[in-house]
């Protein structure tokens, strides 16, 4: 079976609508962590209702299970990944063990797909053809992986060009992509969203104290909260990193 992941966001959705039009079969999933920002899901409805996607919407339920959702019952509190901490309370996410996507995404996308009989797919991936660590990354996986917009050398600009002709597109703009506060995000875009949207924090920062843990090793969210808001500039340079889901 092939299989769109969509991620969420604009490349995601060029890729899709492209792979659609050229008159393949696919299945199209999208898995809901429960903290992506609010303008993501409905650019997916968005997408799903005016190209007739049929996305079928996925949020990981303990322990290790999954559970089909839609756009209005989908999680906007974070629920899947709350659950999935609750499984691992000895940890919790960081940048050198990032469990959080394997079971929020690639786990719940492959329970639902043995729950109806598929066990072998090609996962089709938005990742672009100006993205070379990316899809390099991709290359020395254990996953049957199809990189159609590599193949294509389609850039950033290109699919920037697609959304300028369509009717709608994606209200949500860096640093916001992705689960709000993500721990790969650099602290300079986390300073940023400290900064204009706080509340989007504290999720992050209950989940530190519950847990006695902390996403990035060397400060807590309570710290880059209280510094951003504090200090201007501040980790203008620290770089962020790629997750499985882009908004660009």
């Amino acid at each position: 079976m092939n299989v769109i992941n969509f991620s969420g966001g604009r490349t995601s959705a060029y890729m899709c609508k492209r792979l659609i039009d050229e008159g393949g079969k696919y299945l199209i999933t999208f898995q809901n962590t429960g903290k992506e920002m609010q303008g993501t899901l409905d650019f997916i409805n968005e997408c799903d209702n005016k190209w007739n996607l049929n996305i079928v919407w996925l949020e990981y339920r303990k322990p290790a299970s999954f559970e089909v959702v839609t756009y209005e019952t989908a999680s906007r509190n974070g629920l899947p990944y709350k659950q999935l901490l609750e499984q691992r309370p000895a940890s919790i996410p960081n940048m050198q063990f990032r469990y959080c996507t394997q079971e929020l995404k690639i786990m719940t996308l492959k329970r639902y797909l043995k729950s109806i009989g598929v066990n072998d797919y090609t996962s089709f991936n938005g990742i672009r053809y100006d993205e070379p660590r990316r899809w390099q990354k991709t290359k020395d996986s254990d996953y049957d992986v199809e990189l159609p917009l590599v193949k294509w050398k389609i850039t950033k600009q290109d699919v920037l060009n697609f959304w300028k002709e369509q009717s709608f597109d994606l209200k949500v703009n860096e640093p916001y992509g992705n689960c709000d506060c993500c721990f790969l995000k650099g602290k300079g875009k986390l300073s940023i969203i400290a900064k204009e949207k706080p509340e989007l924090f504290q999720w992050w920062i209950d989940i530190e104290n519950e847990s006695k843990h902390q996403f990035k090793k060397e400060i807590t969210y309570q710290q880059i909260k209280d510094k951003s808001q504090n200090q201007l500039g501040l980790w203008d340079n620290d770089p962020s990193f790629e997750c499985f889901c882009n908004i660009d």
